[in-house]
């Protein structure tokens, strides 16, 4: 059976397809887990994490820095108010419009995360806010910004907006320090504790991902 508000046609059978294989990848990680075989989870996974944090934090607003093809933000269509995907590579940005043109709670935005963040979090009408941050050059038929992973930046430009965000997941967490253009885990984390570390948010990391999120109401 069809998901509610999914249509039968070529773009309903590619989310069913999807959400299958996000199901038994999921089923796969629980696995690599047990076997201590654990590395990079799912997209699924990740989706699950987002919703255990959003329903934690109380978050009605995803703002994600890297659509990417769109799954992530078509499936967290289904539990936020309102999604701001930001895609810096022209290609991927027409692409991820067009498969997500459907969901009507969803905006795709082309251009540079950091400059886009600030301008969102400026509006009036965006509070109680999860942000995703996995905007990060990740090879062939990506765009490479300024900074190839321009996590650090983007959480030091988050700081002056902490009234309004209830959360912050930063991805591939095991990427920083071995990859190429990726600062070393120690600076993400200093970055993290200079910027978050108020006594009203706690940072973790699990299963691959920097989790900030808030455990007090604002000051």
């Amino acid at each position: 059976m069809p998901f509610v508000g999914v249509r039968m046609g070529e773009s309903g059978v590619h989310r069913m397809v999807r959400d299958l294989k996000g199901f038994l990848g999921y089923g796969l990680d629980l696995l690599r887990i047990l076997r201590l075989d654990f590395k990079n989870p799912h997209s699924y996974t990740k989706f699950r994490m987002i919703r255990s944090v959003q329903r934690k934090a109380h978050c009605r607003v995803l703002i994600e820095a890297g659509t990417y093809f769109g799954a992530t933000a078509d499936r967290c269509s289904r539990i936020f108010d309102q999604v701001y995907t930001i895609e810096l590579d022209e290609r991927l940005a027409e692409k991820a419009s067009d498969y997500l043109k459907r969901r009507k709670n969803v905006r795709v935005m082309k251009g540079d995360a950091l400059h886009i963040l600030p301008q969102l979090l400026q509006r009036e009408d965006i509070g109680n806010v999860l942000i995703y941050l996995d905007g990060h050059f990740c090879g062939d038929g990506t765009a490479c910004g300024i900074f190839p992973e321009p996590a650090v930046e983007e959480l030091r430009l988050l700081s002056p907006y902490k009234e309004k965000i209830n959360a912050v997941i930063v991805d591939d967490f095991r990427s920083f320090g071995s990859e190429e253009g990726f600062p070393a885990k120690s600076v993400l984390l200093k970055s993290a504790e200079d910027c978050f570390m108020d006594g009203f948010f706690e940072t973790t990391v699990f299963l691959d991902q920097l989790l900030i999120v808030r455990t007090r109401g604002r000051g």
